[in-house]
């Protein structure tokens, strides 16, 4: 066994038809606070979403919504957050497990944080969004 994974899981990330209902829930029920707003696009559709975390500051979920009138998440839509150093590996691990593209890995727009993040869908297509700090 490796001494590093060359990729670790980071956040779930809940992907809802009622953002601000959906985050006033998690708010009650687990006790984040307001938790920190973003907006973006995912493979060119609208999105915006909620990063909550503990008192550490270490993010524990997000919830998000596509906000573009397009098609809505099934119930239990989730997307699975990873960290790599190395995004171009990680992409070729995917293609050569069987999984594809679905968004071209490119600069993150997130305040604060310099990184590169891409879309990967898994070979049943559940999505995998994976950032490369630094």
């Amino acid at each position: 066994m490796a001494d590093k994974l060359p990729a670790r899981f980071g956040f779930p990330k809940l992907v809802v038809r009622d953002l601000h209902k959906q985050a006033a829930f998690y708010r009650a029920v687990v006790g984040y606070g307001e938790g920190q707003f973003l907006t973006g696009k995912i493979n060119g559709r609208a999105v915006e979403e909620f990063i909550f975390s503990a008192p550490d500051g270490k993010v524990e979920m997000l919830v998000m919504a596509y906000v573009d009138g397009g098609p809505a998440p099934a119930p239990g839509a989730m997307i699975c957050g990873m960290f790599t150093d190395d995004l171009e590996a990680f992409e070729a691990r995917v293609l050569a497990a069987g999984g594809s593209v679905f968004q071209p890995i490119g600069p993150m727009d997130m305040p604060g944080m310099t990184a590169r993040l891409a879309f990967y869908a898994d070979p049943e297509g559940h999505l995998l969004e994976v950032i490369q700090a630094g």
